[in-house]
């Protein structure tokens, strides 16, 4: 098993583990909540995937890779199925040198989660991508810096203070 533990509140988990996961490359397929303090999440990793298919299509039962997250007093930890344990259960242990790129992927994402929310450097993402900027107006500025606003109907500022 792979396990990691953060002082992050369960809300906001969710939030942090997809940033993690599209930093690496994955993305987060699914969310269930399956208690008020546990999440499942389903990642996808595709790339990764690719040669184990492609050596046993046996593999393709333990995929999309699921990580669980449980809420323990003031903690939450990440626990996920390692993808080397997968080349057992098949009965494939010559398969374990194919699965360790999607298992140091998958550690590395929770990992990264975690020092995320331990607030390390990192810690706090930029918020220009927590913003929907489609429907946004720019400035309205003429190429000589004033403002089209200032000059509607007499051509000087409206407001004229006092």
């Amino acid at each position: 098993m792979l396990q990691v533990r953060s002082v992050q509140r369960v809300e906001q988990t969710e939030t942090a583990l997809r940033h993690a996961a599209e930093r690496h490359g994955a993305s987060v397929l699914a969310t269930s909540r399956l208690g008020p303090c546990v999440f499942n999440f389903s990642l996808c990793l595709d790339k990764l995937w690719g040669p184990l298919v492609a050596a046993d299509p046996r593999f393709a039962a333990f995929l999309p890779v699921r990580i669980a997250a449980c809420a323990h007093g003031g903690s939450v930890t990440l626990e996920s199925v390692s993808p080397r344990d997968f080349c057992h259960l098949i009965h494939r242990p010559d398969l374990e040198p194919i699965s360790a790129p999607l298992e140091d992927a998958l550690r590395a994402i929770m990992e990264d989660w975690a020092r995320r929310a331990a607030g390390l450097p990192g810690g706090h993402p930029a918020t220009e991508d927590q913003i929907n900027m489609r429907a946004a107006l720019p400035q309205r500025i003429d190429c000589h810096g004033t403002k089209v606003e200032e000059l509607a109907g007499t051509g000087v500022h409206d407001a004229q203070g006092g």
